[in-house]
């Protein structure tokens, strides 16, 4: 049984999700179509009358209220969402109010994103400065190409992983790119990064399979693969002509330098 001040906080969610006063051309929480909210709103209307009226909430009624809340699509910063998607968004309330923000041209709080859709990407890319998204642990394929179009400096440190697509998307940015929380680098990805133009830093890197690192050593420009600790010799020869400039520890560079000539 849910208490009265449970379902008043539901009902009232969702009358602040539906409240879109002045956001005709903004993209904030809010539901996608009125059809969709009909069942979710009568069944509310069902709860609401009877707390009203002190008697008994049927399982039959929550169970409906629970089904018709899973069917809602949602409206986030342009993206159509399920219910079961919107809540695993971290910091779902402050990522809307800066969406909002940077919708209005404020990116004064951009850092503090920790979950972009491709639209905020898009506003993102035309932000004159450096971009510090280190909040971002994902990022989809078409918001890395939105950022790919940024110019200036661009931070994605809190990214464990990237797909070979969104690193095709990110080698094409004319910038410096620092990708330092990669734990993991596909051979596609390497070879998609290797042509990326401007300083790149794959600190988080401790390892590099062989064909990763021939195709890293094509990179032209600095190169940063300082939390490498074990590296085979075939990975280090490759890694030696790199010309570029390369940070990595002592022991390291001591395994690449036996291979120049």
């Amino acid at each position: 049984m849910h208490s009265r001040n449970n379902m008043k906080n539901l009902e009232n969610t969702f009358q602040e999700i539906k409240d879109t006063k002045g956001a005709s051309n903004k993209h904030g929480l809010e539901m996608a179509s009125d059809i969709e909210t009909t069942e979710v709103t009568d069944t509310l209307a069902t709860l609401h009358d009877a707390i009203s009226h002190d008697t008994p909430i049927t399982e039959s009624t929550l169970s409906g209220l629970t089904t018709a809340i899973g069917t809602l699509s949602i409206d986030v910063g342009g993206t159509l969402m399920s219910v079961a998607e919107v809540e695993k968004i971290p910091d779902l309330k402050r990522n809307m109010e800066i969406f909002k923000e940077i919708q209005d041209g404020n990116f004064d709080n951009h850092s503090q994103l920790t979950f972009i859709t491709p639209l905020i990407a898009e506003f993102l890319s035309k932000h004159k400065g450096t971009l510090g998204l280190d909040g971002l642990t994902t990022l989809s394929d078409t918001a890395a190409e939105h950022l790919s179009k940024h110019k200036g400096w661009l931070w994605l440190q809190g990214l464990t992983t990237l797909t070979d697509t969104a690193a095709e998307h990110l080698s094409k940015y004319k910038g410096n790119l620092f990708l330092r929380g990669l734990t993991t680098l596909s051979n596609i990805a390497a070879e998609h990064l290797s042509k990326h133009e401007g300083w790149l830093g794959l600190n988080g890197l401790t390892t590099l399979s062989d064909t990763a690192a021939e195709y890293l050593s094509k990179h032209k420009e600095y190169l940063s693969l300082s939390g490498l600790t074990t590296l085979t010799d075939t990975a280090a020869e490759h890694l030696s002509k790199h010309v570029g400039g390369l940070d990595v520890s002592h022991d390291i560079r001591t395994r690449i330098n036996a291979f120049k000539k």
